[in-house]
């Protein structure tokens, strides 16, 4: 005689089993939600970061374009400066010396500062057509 027959095996989980998983959900759920927003937000300040430096990868040709001398000391540039850099909002930018792009679009080289927030950037700009990169 099968004792199976008279007592059929139960599929599924108890209820035990289930509020423990749910309870495990939970608190990973707890953990991480919290820390959501911080990573979205550095993960905004490294794309902004990445697209300021695409832009100064640029400038050099900017310049050739416009034809003109230009030298950058810091941003927001003044008003009498032609807008050939856009950077995002909350975002300056400022050099120990003035880097010069010449009409012909070389450029002198130098350090300059990126400062956002609490976050700070040193990049390198190698002449002559100044090739950001991250120190």
């Amino acid at each position: 005689m099968r004792t199976s027959a008279i007592y059929p095996r139960a599929n599924g989980f108890t209820l035990l089993e289930l509020l423990i998983v749910l309870l495990v959900i939970g608190l990973v759920a707890g953990l991480v939600m919290p820390r959501l927003s911080s990573i979205y937000d550095g993960m905004v300040v490294m794309y902004e970061k990445d697209d300021i430096m695409a832009q100064l990868n640029g400038l050099h040709f900017k310049v050739f374009q416009h034809g003109q001398v230009f030298d950058l000391i810091e941003y927001p540039l003044p008003s009498n400066m032609p807008k050939l850099l856009e950077l995002p909002q909350g975002w300056t930018l400022k050099t120990e010396t003035p880097i010069r792009f010449r009409s012909n679009g070389a450029c002198s080289g130098g350090h300059l500062k990126l400062l956002h927030g609490e976050d700070s950037f040193v990049l390198k700009l190698e002449p002559p057509f100044c090739r950001a990169t991250l120190l």
